[in-house]
């Protein structure tokens, strides 16, 4: 492929919060409004660093994804300034997705109308529960009846690609309360929905109040048929799960998140924002003031760098491939690796043969895919065949 050719993703991380949530474990900080200011002209240096990039500079982006954190604590005039910013450094196809994600306590109908008029043609809520208690339990800040106004406003406002955010396997959640959830945000008819079974990250608030015994989790069973319905009941209603936690209606499928999925490259401004290309991937420092240091004094804020080795391109390919419903295309893997998948991976495919929890995958050639059954132990699947890589 070309350079000419090349399309890439543009990711812009924003990394400002009112107040943490007691399950994340993201880089963020609390949202002052003088590191606001400065974090718009550190991130518009930062693009400069990229104009003369021997791959970015000469790639075509086709997705824009500001992300965070809260990016919609950002200012309508700072949103702009960054946009325009990127617009001006870089090339971009005619009709690229932008992405902005967004809780409903920072949102009105006058500032969704202005976001729209931007140029923002998606919309990523993070609703996570349309109930208080659980929302409570969670450390979310917005109450149910917020985030149901925030999707009426942003259909209002003229958005008609609205992605929402929900949380299944909340401590003491159960099937009946998700199920309710998942049908409140049907009504809604949104184009898109992520759904993400809760993980316990290590070191959050969180995880501290479950090992105080504050909250007791979700039983494993009860987990897994809170996704078994889930994956059920979007296919009933005409979604497509596209990636493991991902539904969409055909034609809304974030085509941002694809590019990660596909191997495509991206550039990624901001503290802790990652970029790839050619193998190689590097990260930002993550913190705010390490970052505008050395962005106001000229300093590239890149904290360390990896070349991939082909093990871990391999790894990789496999892992990526397995999370959407295309699957690993075999032929693919053979021209990028010089070796046939079947061959190479038919232990770990016979011992997955006549699983109790059924059949795991399926081989349509050129392709392997998950079943829903093999969805359920996507991690387990990938860790067997990564360690035969």
């Amino acid at each position: 492929m070309s350079f000419a050719d090349m399309r890439a993703s543009f990711y812009i991380h924003v990394p400002f919060c009112l107040k943490k949530c007691d399950y994340c474990d993201f880089y963020s900080e609390r949202a002052l409004a003088e590191n606001m200011e400065r974090f718009v002209a550190a991130a518009q240096q930062e693009m400069v660093f990229y104009q003369d990039h021997p791959v970015f500079a000469a790639a075509e982006f086709e997705t824009l994804y500001f992300g965070g954190g809260t990016p919609s604590l950002l200012s309508e005039e700072a949103i702009e300034r960054l946009m325009d910013q990127a617009h001006q450094r870089f090339r971009w196809i005619s009709d690229p997705e932008i992405t902005l994600e967004a809780n409903p306590e920072t949102l009105s109908l006058e500032r969704l109308r202005a976001f729209r008029s931007l140029g923002i043609n998606r919309l990523s809520l993070g609703i996570q529960s349309f109930s208080d208690a659980e929302l409570q339990r969670l450390g979310r800040i917005h109450r149910a009846d917020q985030a149901e106004r925030s999707i009426e406003s942003a259909l209002q406002a003229g958005f008609d690609n609205i992605s929402l955010d929900l949380i299944f396997a909340i401590p003491h959640q159960t099937l009946k309360q998700w199920q309710a959830n998942l049908r409140r945000a049907l009504s809604f008819k949104p184009n898109h929905l992520s759904i993400y079974g809760l993980t316990i990250e290590p070191k959050t608030r969180l995880q501290q109040r479950i090992s105080a015994g504050e909250f007791r989790k979700v039983s494993e069973s009860i987990e897994r048929a809170m996704y078994l319905w889930s994956m059920e009941t979007l296919a009933s209603e005409n979604y497509c799960q596209y990636e493991i936690s991902n539904f969409a209606i055909p034609g809304f499928e974030c085509r941002h998140n694809m590019n990660y999925w596909n191997g495509r490259y991206y550039l990624g401004i901001g503290p802790s924002a990652h970029s790839y290309w050619e193998n190689v991937r590097h990260w930002n420092v993550a913190s705010i003031y390490d970052y505008f240091e050395r962005l106001e004094t000229g300093i590239s804020p890149v904290a360390g760098d990896e070349r991939l080795t082909p093990q871990q391109q391999m790894i990789e390919f496999i892992y990526l491939g397995l999370r959407t419903s295309a699957g690993i295309d075999l032929s693919a893997f053979e021209t990028k690796f010089s070796v046939s998948f079947l061959p190479k991976f038919q232990s770990v495919l016979d011992q997955l043969e006549g699983h109790q929890d059924g059949q795991l995958f399926q081989l349509q050639p050129p392709r392997l895919k998950l079943t829903p059954a093999g969805r359920l132990l996507f991690d387990e699947i990938c860790q067997r065949l990564a360690d035969l890589c």
